[in-house]
Formats: structure tokens, C-alpha cells, sequence
């Protein structure tokens, strides 16, 4: 049966509240974001050289976090993640397919972007985490906490950029376009629950063995 990707993009556009603004939403986003990660990083003070470390363990924990929520509540069905999965698979799984990844308005960013309330919830929710680690020490608490928001700012971008049209210059750039051709993979219906969940850096699919790559057709001559 063939989905009728024009159809629901027509009935998902018709739903959309007409005051939604898709630039206040991604510039609320990265400017909220950008906030809260200077104030993080305006707390640091001479850092020693071992606890630089801490943004390493932040890029790992983050890539297999967001692998993790991606695969298990993004493209199945729980009751923790009810409203993620329909937002996710019933949502931006039928607005973008594989053969038609990128959005055509601005008005289309509300099916790519988590909503604007989402980041407040994401930071909120690193408070005890920052202060648990403070107790321990401070410049590892404000180091390991801006690189998971870091990484959530990261996802936001590279995930709009992946749904790019594919004449844009950022969508040309090398390891964003690498990532574009895995996202792209990742959205044929009989790939989506299984392969390519890492949209920033593909390392947890790697570990897993779900990191599957298919060359582009090259372009007719």
C-alpha cells in the first residue's frame, strides 16, 4: 500500500494553529539553549587538565541516550512515550519518506523541531544532575551538563539540516551530508525501526550494529 505523503502533509499543514510562529519556535529554542550553555560554561574556572574529560563522557553518554530514546520510544509503542511515538512515527515519519525528505515552507520546521517547551524541560531536568555532581566538583558539573544540552542543540540542528532541500549549502557540507544520506535510510518504512538512530554522530549505531549505509544513486547523465 503506498503512503500518500502529499495528502497528510496537506491534512498536517490544515492542523497547525494559525498563530504558530516556526521562527520564534527554532529561535526560541537556540537562544534559551545558547543561554543556558554561556551560564554553565561562565561558572568554569581553571579547569584541570583531567576534567576536561568530563566533554567526552557528555558526547558518549548523550549519542547513546539519544540512540536509545530514538530507537525504543520514538518507533515503539510504550505508554511512558505514548505522545513521542505519535509525534515521531505517526508524525514525522509520514510528513518526510525517504523519497521526499525535505520540508517545502517554514511552517513545516513544527514536524522536525521537539517543541519549544521541550528544552525548558531538558534543562530543568539537568539541575539535580548538576548539582549532584557540584558536590563532587563544580568545573565537572558545568562541563558534563553543557555538553549534554550541547548535544541536545546539536540534534536540533543537525536533524532540521538533514530535512534541508538538497540544493542549500549547508546540506552539501561533508559530514552533513553523510548524515543527510543515513537519515535519509533511516526513513524507508522497512528500515526506520531498525537502522540509523544517531542523527548528529552514528557512533551508538556502530556499537549496536544497527549503522547501515547504502551509496547514492549517482545523478543521470
Amino acid at each position: 500500500m503506498t503512503h500518500d505523503t502529499a495528502g497528510f502533509r496537506a491534512r498536517y499543514r490544515a492542523g497547525i494553529g494559525r498563530y504558530y510562529n516556526a521562527w520564534l519556535h527554532g529561535g526560541f529554542v537556540l537562544v534559551f539553549g545558547v543561554t543556558v550553555l554561556a551560564v554553565l560554561l561562565a561558572s568554569i574556572d581553571a579547569v584541570r587538565a583531567w576534567q576536561w574529560l568530563a566533554i567526552p563522557l557528555g558526547l558518549v553518554v548523550f549519542n547513546a541516550g539519544e540512540y536509545t530514546v530514538h530507537r525504543r520510544y520514538g518507533h515503539h509503542k510504550h505508554r511512558l512515550g505514548a505522545l513521542f511515538y505519535k509525534r515521531h512515527t505517526g508524525d514525522h515519519h509520514s510528513f518526510f519518506v525517504a523519497t521526499q525528505m525535505p520540508y517545502e515552507q517554514a511552517r513545516d520546521w513544527r514536524v522536525i523541531f521537539f517543541p519549544a517547551w521541550l528544552i525548558v524541560l531538558f534543562c530543568a531536568a539537568l539541575l539535580p544532575l548538576y548539582w549532584a555532581i557540584a558536590l563532587v566538583d563544580a568545573n565537572v558539573a558545568a562541563l558534563f551538563c553543557a555538553t549534554l544540552l550541547g548535544g541536545y542543540l546539536s540534534y536540533e540542528i543537525f536533524h532540521a539540516c538533514e530535512h534541508l532541500p538538497p540544493q542549500h549549502r549547508l546540506a552539501k557540507l561533508p559530514w552533513i551530508r553523510h548524515m543527510r544520506r543515513l537519515h535519509q535510510l533511516h526513513h524507508r518504512r522497512n528500515l526506520m525501526q531498525t537502522r540509523n538512530f544517531n542523527l548528529v554522530f552514528p557512533l551508538t549505531d556502530w556499537v549496536c550494529g544497527t549503522l547501515y549505509w547504502e551509496a547514492e544513486d549517482p545523478p543521470p547523465r
